[in-house]
Parts: structure tokens; C-alpha cells; sequence
């Protein structure tokens, strides 16, 4: 059997969200279950379990009524205090007086808040709050952590509300900066520079470790869905993002490529093949209609490879019912420097797949669940070397549970020759 399932999790406190992280200590990855109320980011539950399942800890009460994830959640697991031991930080609303409601039911932001947001920091081994500080009252979507200070060490953090502003936070809880454009889902960060502090790629700008705009593009009313930086073998910084189409920048701002895609949701970087150095996987989502074609012509979900000048190598049309599929950059095989491609909520029937540089498919996985007709139920995946042995496992989680799947074939390692007893060569 090719693919082996590790664990397979279950539970009330299960959720579309989890982060994977060292949590008691032990060096070994575990992992955090995070519930909210739907429709909103007010987190009402963490659950804290090994890889297999094993409970930790929790905080909250469990619900599987908040296990459906509306957007994002602002938890993050990281060394913040760089003591060695991971901490557990996570954001609590501020209160939502004038609350306003997105599409009719989505609580995003509130024309009136009371009081400020709250920076929690807990001890991942325990979760005993080890710290708190007010943020910015909107500031409850996502955060990053960054080197906006010049510590050596990403203890400062990067805050956002949902699509409109933009805070810099010293690790000391200082506000240091807030920028207001098209913000987008997740920013990028990375220091282009070389100065020893991160620069921020969010939207379609690139902000200075102060929040200075190094250069901001018109958003043309439009947001950015996905953002990578990754350096070229030239030294050249690109900025990869997805907004509708696919588009690539180069650090100053200038268009280096672009392909007016119906919904470029995920845009990753990586090398996917030998015969080059970078490559860039896009999954173009779909839409029901196309907007190119004629009315009533449909537009199926897409996987796009280019190379790093924007040149489509290949490009495979995925199944039926992918309207959310999504990708993620794998090393399923454990080739150095090598990766493939997973392809999660690909369809009813064939779920999930791992794509390699050539386009074939290498693995079809059993979806975590099947409803009565059995058609797979909609999850999330993401991927981690939870063994350590250079290979990726795939994590699939959602509503129904988590499940931890591995590469069961023999590594591919090279031949050991000139063997000896008497080592020393």
C-alpha cells in the first residue's frame, strides 16, 4: 500500500483550522484544533493533542457546531519569547457594538467597537496565560510574526482586520506603524533588502520594516487571495500573488509577468522540476460562468504550471465540483530540492491528488469523510514532516476529523558502493 494512514482523529473540538507545532516540548510535532463562533473569528476553543491524538490540553468548551471555519483565525505557535519553548498566541475580539454584516450573515468588522483587542500569549506546554497586551480593536483577522526592530529573531508581529488596515506591533506591544490599503488574506514577508529587518508584501504593496510604501499598486477594488516571495538564482526578489489572474513582481514594484485567470486563489513557488531552478504551481479555481466566454459556458478549476518568466509548461484541468480546490507545495517523495504539488477539495469523488513536476498524478488519497451518497465532504489540507524523514505527510482536516497520511514506499536513497569494513574513505 502505497500511502499509510497515521492517525485519524476525532472529536468535538476537531475544526477546519489547526496549527502544528512542538506544544509539550517533547521536539516532536504536535497539534492545535482552534474553534470559533461561525461566521465570525471569535475563538472559543483550543485543543491541544499529539500527532495521534493524545490530548494535551484544551481552552474553551468544545462545540461541533464551531468546528466550520468562516475565514483565517488569529492564533499562531511559535518561540516568540526565544526561550526554546514554543508559545501559543491568539487574539480576542474586541466588542463588536455596531457590528456590520458582510453578504447578510459574515460579521467582518464593526462601525463601533468597545474597548481594544487583546494579544494572548500562552505556554504551549500548558496553556497558562504567560502574557497579554491590547492591539488595535479591528485587528482580530490574522498576524504573522516579523523582524520589524532588528532583534536577529521574529518577535515583532504584523496584525490586520479583515481587508482594510494593516498594524506593525513591537514585541513589546507597541503600535509602530498602520498602513490602510487592500490588504488581502495573508501578506508575505521577507527582508529584500538584506537591512536585518523584514519587509511586508500585502496587497498589491511592498511596506518597509516601518510601514513605509516602498510601492503600492491601484487594488482596482480587488483583493489579493495569495502571496509568495522567493528569490531568483539571479538574487533578483520576485512577489508572486494571485487576484483574479496570477501576477509576479519584481522587487521594485515593476510587472514582470501576468495571466488573467478567472480566480487565482493559491499561487505557490518552488522547484517542481530538474530541468530549472523555480517554478510556479497556480490553481485557478473556476467559476460556474466564465466571464471570457459566451454566457453559459463554463469554466472548470484549473492547475497551472509556469516557469520563473511566466511560461506555461503544462496545465491540468481538474474534476468536476473543484469551485475550492487549493494547493500546497509537498516533498512527498524526498528528493532534495524537489517538490510536488497536493491538490486538496479537487472534486467529489477523487478528493485529493499529489501532482509532480510533470503533471501526473503520483497519489489519490481517501478523503477524510464521505457523506451517504458518497461523495467526499469538504476539508482542508496542508503538509509536514512529522517523522523527520525528509518526506512530507499530508494532513487533511476539517468538520469530520484529521488524518495523518504517509508516504508508506521505501525512500528513494542513492547506492551505497565501495563498501569496507574498514572505514575511513
Amino acid at each position: 500500500m502505497p500511502v499509510h494512514i497515521v492517525s485519524d482523529i476525532r472529536g468535538d473540538f476537531v475544526s477546519e483550522f489547526i496549527k502544528v507545532g512542538d506544544l509539550n516540548g517533547d521536539g516532536a510535532p504536535d497539534l492545535l484544533f482552534v474553534q470559533s463562533v461561525r461566521a465570525t473569528r471569535a475563538i472559543t476553543c483550543m485543543t491541544a493533542t499529539s500527532i495521534h491524538g493524545a490530548p494535551l490540553w484544551q481552552r474553551g468548551a468544545p462545540s461541533a457546531e464551531n468546528g466550520r471555519i468562516y475565514s483565517d483565525l488569529p492564533v499562531q505557535v511559535h518561540d516568540w519569547d526565544c526561550d526554546g519553548r514554543n508559545e501559543v498566541l491568539y487574539v480576542e475580539q474586541a466588542v463588536y457594538v455596531e457590528p456590520l454584516l458582510t453578504a447578510g450573515w459574515a460579521i467582518e468588522r464593526a462601525q463601533r467597537y468597545e474597548g481594544d483587542a487583546t494579544m494572548v500569549v500562552l505556554d504551549a506546554a500548558t496553556a497558562q496565560e504567560k502574557r497579554r497586551f491590547p492591539i488595535p480593536a479591528p485587528a482580530d483577522d490574522c498576524f504573522l510574526f516579523a523582524d520589524l526592530t532588528g532583534r536577529g529573531w521574529r518577535q515583532d508581529l504584523v496584525v490586520k482586520d479583515r481587508y482594510w488596515s494593516m498594524w506593525g506591533i513591537a514585541h513589546s506591544g507597541e503600535t509602530l506603524w498602520q498602513w490602510t490599503g487592500s490588504t488581502g488574506h495573508f501578506p508575505a514577508i521577507c527582508d529584500i533588502d538584506g537591512d536585518g529587518c523584514d519587509e511586508v508584501f500585502v496587497g498589491f504593496a511592498l511596506l518597509d520594516q516601518d510601514g513605509r510604501e516602498l510601492f503600492c499598486h491601484d487594488a482596482g477594488g480587488a483583493h489579493q487571495d495569495a502571496a509568495t516571495v522567493v528569490q531568483r538564482a539571479d538574487a533578483e526578489w520576485l512577489l508572486a500573488f494571485g487576484n483574479g489572474g496570477a501576477h509576479c513582481l519584481l522587487s521594485d514594484g515593476r510587472m514582470l509577468w501576468q495571466h488573467p485567470l478567472v480566480e487565482a486563489q493559491h499561487v505557490i513557488a518552488g522547484r517542481f522540476r530538474a530541468d530549472s531552478a523555480l517554478q510556479f504551481a497556480v490553481l485557478d479555481r473556476g467559476q460556474p460562468v466564465d466571464p471570457r466566454q459566451p454566457a453559459g459556458k463554463r469554466h472548470p478549476a484549473t492547475l497551472y504550471l509556469y516557469d520563473a518568466d511566466g511560461r506555461e509548461i503544462w496545465r491540468r484541468i481538474q474534476p468536476e465540483g473543484s469551485a475550492f480546490a487549493a494547493i500546497v507545495g509537498i516533498n512527498w517523495l524526498g528528493t532534495p530540492n524537489l517538490q510536488q504539488i497536493l491538490v486538496y477539495s479537487r472534486g467529489p469523488r477523487d478528493p485529493v491528488a499529489i501532482y509532480d513536476g510533470e503533471g501526473q498524478i503520483l497519489e489519490l488519497l481517501e478523503p477524510l469523510a464521505r457523506d451517504d451518497q458518497g461523495r467526499a465532504m469538504d476539508c482542508y489540507g496542508m503538509r509536514a514532516d512529522v517523522w523527520g524523514d525528509s518526506r512530507d505527510e499530508v494532513i487533511l482536516f476539517g468538520c469530520d476529523g484529521a488524518r495523518v497520511y504517509a508516504n508508506a514506499r521505501p525512500l528513494m536513497l542513492p547506492t551505497h558502493y565501495n563498501q569496507t569494513l574498514y572505514p575511513g574513505m
